[in-house]
Order: C-alpha cells, then sequence, then structure tokens
C-alpha cells in the first residue's frame, strides 16, 4: 500500500514543501531514498521504539520511502513523525485518508514523546500552501509557529495525542498566539543602563542620533570609558518591536540552533554581541547546511562588536555587502540563501595599542604607544568599512569627580535626572522613528533612504548645501559618506520635529561623522560651529 504525507525542508528561513511517500510490499527491507542524511536514515530505530511502545506492531514486510523531490537533501531527525505516521498508514493500522491536507514534523523518543524541531514560523508559512489545511509540530515547536496569522497549528505532546486526533477522539486544539498583546506587555528594556551613565552627554546625544535613524556608530576611547554601557544602553532607546518585525526575528532565531535561547519566544529587539575571536562563517553565516550568523541574529536590532581591531580582518571584510543591503547571500555548490540582515551596527575600539591614548593630557602622559603604533593599530580597520559607519564618536574617560556619588536625597534627585534624561531621549526617539514611518516610503528609517527620495525629504536650504559642498571638497569625503551626512542631517531635524534640515544640521552630521578637534575647529571657521546644548533634551 501506498501512501503519501505533506513534510518541509528548510533552506535558509524558508521551508521547501516535501513528499514522504511511504509504500510496504513484499519482501524484508527498509530503503529510504531521497537525499536523506545520516539524522533521518537512523530514524528507523527512533519510529520502531514509538511505534511498539504504543501497542502498534512493526510490520514485517519490506518498507521502502522516499522523500520527493528527490534531488534535495534532506536533513534533521524532524522528519520521524511523518515517517511513522506514513508506515502505520501503509501497513493498514491506521487511516490515511485523515491527514491528506497535514503538514507533519516533529522528532520521536524512543517513547514516542516529541521532542522540538527548528524552524517553527518556517513551516507554518509552508503549511499556507495550497492542499494544506494545518499544521501538526511538537508543543513547543506550535507556540512559535502560531505566531503566524492565518496557520491553523496543532501542538502535541506524544506521537498518542497525534493518533488520537488523526482518529477524532481526542482533537488537539490549536496553538494561539497575541502577538500584540505578547509585544506590549514587553514594550521596551529598561532603560536602567542609560540612567547608569554618568557624564558623556555628546555620546549620549549621539546614540539616540543613532537610534533615531538606524545610523552605524564606531566608539573609539580608552578602557573604562563606558563604551560598552553605551552600547547596551542604545537598546533601550530603540521602539518597540512590530508585529512583522517580531515575525521575522523569530523566524531566524528558530532556524539558528546558535541563537542562545532556551524557550518562548524572541518580544525585544536582539542585542548580539560576539567575542573578537568569531569566524567569518559564524559572523555572517554558513556552513554546509547553512544556518543564520549573528548578524542575522541581529536583524532588526543591534549588532555590538567590541574591540573591532583585534577582530580578524577578513572577518570584518565580509560586513560590507549586509551593511549596505541590509541582507547576507551564502553561495554553495548545490544551493543559494539569502539571510535577513537589517542590524544596527555599534562598534567599539581603543585608540591605541594600550589604550590610554586620549585627549585628556592627563591619560596621555600613561600612553607609551608611538605614533606609528597608533596608526597601525588603526588601520586594522579598512578604510571602506569605516565609510560605510555613519558616526564616529570620540568617548573620553569620564572624571572622577562625575563618577563619585551623591549623598542621601541629593543622589536620589540625582539619579531621577538622570532617568528622566533617558525618558526624554526614548520619547524623542519614538517621535522621530514615527515621523518616518509615516513619511519614508515603506516606513524605512533614515538610514536606508537613498537617490532621489532621499533628496526629495532631505532637502537642503542654500546655506546647509553649501556647508555640505565646502565639506565634501576639504576632507575629501566620497559619495557615500555625502550621502550619510544627508541622511543624518534629515534625523537630526526629526528629532526636533523639523520638516526644514539646517545648515545646523549639516554642521552637526559633519561634527558626528569627523569626530575630532580638526573638524571642530574647521567647522568653527565657517561660522557654523554646533553649539553643545543642541541635543539636551
Amino acid at each position: 500500500m501506498l501512501v503519501r504525507l505533506h513534510a518541509a525542508a528548510l533552506r535558509g528561513v524558508d521551508a521547501v514543501p516535501v513528499t514522504v511517500e511511504v509504500r510496504v510490499d513484499r519482501g524484508i527491507h527498509f530503503l529510504m531514498v531521497g537525499l536523506p542524511d545520516s539524522a533521518v536514515r537512523e530514524s528507523q530505530q527512533r519510529i520502531k521504539s514509538a511505534i511498539e511502545h504504543l501497542g502498534y506492531r512493526w510490520p514485517g514486510k519490506g518498507i521502502t520511502i522516499n522523500l520527493a523531490p528527490a534531488g534535495l537533501r534532506k536533513e534533521g531527525a524532524a522528519y520521524d513523525l511523518p515517517l511513522a505516521l506514513g508506515i502505520l498508514a501503509a501497513s493498514g493500522q491506521i487511516e490515511a485518508e485523515a491527514f491528506e491536507q497535514t503538514l507533519l514534523m516533529g522528532e520521536l523518543a524512543l517513547d514516542g514523546t516529541l521532542r522540538p524541531v527548528r524552524g517553527g514560523l518556517a513551516l507554518a508559512h509552508a503549511a499556507r500552501e495550497p492542499g494544506i489545511h494545518s499544521l501538526i509540530l511538537p508543543r513547543a515547536s506550535a507556540a512559535e509557529a502560531a505566531l503566524l496569522p492565518g496557520a491553523i497549528t496543532l501542538g502535541a505532546d506524544h506521537l498518542r495525542d497525534v493518533l488520537d486526533h488523526l482518529s477524532g477522539s481526542r482533537p488537539l486544539v490549536p496553538a494561539s498566539c497575541e502577538l500584540p498583546s505578547m509585544l506590549a506587555q514587553q514594550a521596551g528594556r529598561s532603560l536602567e543602563p542609560l540612567a547608569d551613565i554618568k557624564g558623556q552627554e555628546r555620546a549620549i546625544a549621539a546614540m539616540a542620533l543613532s537610534a533615531a535613524g538606524g545610523h552605524n556608530v564606531c566608539m573609539v576611547g580608552p578602557p573604562g570609558s563606558g563604551k560598552s554601557l553605551l552600547a547596551k544602553a542604545m537598546v533601550g532607546l530603540l521602539p518597540p518591536l512590530t508585529a512583522e518585525e517580531a515575525i521575522e526575528v523569530n523566524r531566524i532565531h528558530s532556524v539558528s540552533d546558535r541563537s542562545g535561547r532556551s524557550s518562548g519566544v524572541v518580544l525585544q529587539r536582539p542585542f548580539r554581541s560576539p567575542h573578537h575571536t568569531i569566524s567569518d562563517v559564524a559572523l555572517v553565516g554558513g556552513g554546509s547546511d547553512p544556518r543564520p550568523g549573528e548578524i542575522s541574529l541581529a536583524h532588526a536590532g543591534v549588532l555590538f562588536l567590541d574591540e573591532l581591531p583585534e577582530m580578524p580582518r577578513h572577518v570584518l571584510e565580509v560586513l560590507r555587502q549586509p551593511m549596505e543591503t541590509s541582507e547576507m547571500t551564502i553561495s554553495r555548490a548545490r544551493s543559494t540563501v539569502v539571510f535577513p540582515a537589517a542590524f544596527q551596527l555599534v562598534a567599539a575600539m581603543n585608540p591605541c595599542p594600550c589604550g590610554m591614548y586620549s585627549n585628556d593630557p592627563k591619560l596621555r602622559k600613561k600612553c607609551s604607544c608611538s605614533r606609528h603604533a597608533r596608526q597601525q593599530y588603526m588601520r586594522k580597520v579598512s578604510g571602506p568599512l569605516m565609510d560605510r559607519i555613519d558616526i564616529h564618536l570620540q568617548v573620553d574617560a569620564v572624571s572622577a569627580a562625575a563618577l563619585m556619588p551623591e549623598p542621601g536625597a541629593l543622589g536620589r534627585e540625582r539619579r531621577r535626572q538622570r532617568l528622566q534624561r533617558a525618558q526624554d531621549w526614548k520619547q524623542r526617539v519614538g517621535a522621530a522613528r514615527d515621523i518616518q514611518q509615516q513619511r519614508n516610503p515603506d516606513g524605512k528609517t533614515n538610514h536606508a533612504l537613498d537617490g532621489e527620495v532621499l533628496h526629495d525629504i532631505a532637502t537642503l536650504d542654500r546655506p546647509g548645501s553649501l556647508l555640505l559642498r565646502r565639506c565634501m571638497d576639504h576632507f575629501g569625503l566620497s559619495a557615500r559618506a555625502y550621502t550619510r551626512l544627508l541622511r543624518m542631517a534629515r534625523t537630526l531635524a526629526d528629532l526636533d520635529s523639523r520638516s526644514q534640515v539646517s545648515a545646523l544640521d549639516v554642521a552637526q552630521s559633519i561634527a558626528f561623522r569627523r569626530a575630532g578637534e580638526d573638524t571642530e575647529s574647521w567647522l568653527d571657521g565657517q561660522g557654523t560651529k554646533p553649539t553643545p546644548n543642541l541635543f539636551t533634551p
């Protein structure tokens, strides 16, 4: 008897429909074809033990299994459930009509318990194909697949539960997930990290600018100046995930077994901070069975790269394409997959090998590095990569007087003021994002604007246009830098809820792009030096 069932194979963040064909006929053999890997071939022993544990018999005949399309490689133990049901139906022990319109995936334990599988959301997308009415998954995976509206997802804990559902004796209850209400309960990360930062007003303003427009940041400063704390604090400034973003983020994390999640769904913007010894494949994704890398796991969130010059140069260079296109294409001999990678890069580095070189003369005296050593250290990060980073931020050490805690009521008041400052910044960032959502095509952030659309939205007045032109000539900036300066100027105007980009916005963009005393003095000579209080909420 021949039986056909619906399954799916994961390819990147998508699922490709697979037809499982099971035939029980004369002979004594167990033959599986259709490019199964070792985990799929080893399913015979798991399936046999689970079937016999429930009181069913293992067919004493020849079993032939075909996984179609035959040219697509099938990987993982998630095919155990459809294979077990196919063998039971082909041997006449259950009715085959019960699962003709059902996609089934799940790994079996020896006693028939269903274990979670990866890619629940991708499987839910595949379950919306014509001819498929519902999806049966292990309960933990079904909770994740239920995030996708329009798919009927059924969760089961045991093979017995699936058999009872198919027989009609005890139907499974569809999994439900109220994603909007779940996101509302996790409205955003705590602002405590931002309230913990003392001083660094300019750095906080730069992080707010980055969060408001989706701009990349590179912080340069001595150890202990607060670079890592600023990076963690920026996640709290970002607006909450939308329902569409949450589905995309969970879809990426689900197909990866390196996501760092124990269970449940991701309801807040990711913050990924890989070690500087990471490989290029771990960073951007890949492998024989391509999996998402850290840049994709940071999709819709923040990718924090600390000790940037210590990372291997060939690892950093692979960031160029995804920083421009917001996606990562992995090409292999057998297939090509595309992973979303709309991450926000926050990088941090020391100014020299010893880390003590600073604008502060007291700290600079402790630096033992020569000028040549400092230049070689900074050159570990290539110019083309730095050109793709919008904000180059100098983070100086905070004075001891600013770090000392104030006693009693004064200390509590200072803490309240810093928390209020953080809340004000978050509100301004949220308002700027709302402006961009309504104004920009497809609701893109300013960082993604380009071409004529950017020029129409970020129209400069005559003083601003003249200043930007002189800046390009004076500093020898690239066309990419020109575009990024214009994007930042537009974001600065959005933070102040202004429709027109001014020369002062351009000057501030130049100052953040060219962090250094030479820029400040040059802008001062042009009569457009940015005022220190411009970004004070």
